[in-house]
């Protein structure tokens, strides 16, 4: 199983790093953090707009999906948020039929991501609400 791990921007790199050990550890995967991704494939693409729009169905060259599986990393599972970039790569996910996970890095629970309800925040690093299947 292959894992996109959907990571804050301003995380920084250590802590990317241990995060993505963990969640492949516990996922038992392959797990490819967004800071990776986007270094190794975004300027192909075109940029943020074309990338983060083709990571949910992004495929190998044998037509394989390049990632199976979405992580997002939250502090609580008490109706967490994201950013601009996080929701829209959720919602490309969700609408590919792709599970969708948050992971408490504190506490490792897990919920399934069923959809992403807007905020209305002026902030792109407020934009969206998880909603978790119940």
């Amino acid at each position: 199983m292959s894992v996109f791990f959907a990571h804050a921007k301003a995380t920084p790199n250590e802590v990317i790093d241990d995060w993505a050990a963990r969640v492949s550890a516990r996922w038992q995967a392959a797990v490819t953090a967004g800071r990776d991704d986007y270094l190794t494939r975004s300027r192909a693409l075109g940029g943020w707009q074309t990338w983060v729009r083709d990571v949910p169905v992004a495929e190998t060259w044998d037509g394989s999906p390049l990632f199976q599986v979405i992580v997002v990393p939250v502090a609580h599972l008490d109706m967490p948020t994201v950013g601009s970039a996080t929701e829209v790569l959720l919602r490309g996910f969700i609408a590919a039929g792709k599970p969708a996970y948050a992971w408490n890095h504190e506490t490792d629970e897990v919920a399934e991501i069923v959809d992403v309800a807007g905020t209305n925040s002026d902030s792109w690093q407020d934009t969206g609400m998880l909603i978790f299947n119940t």
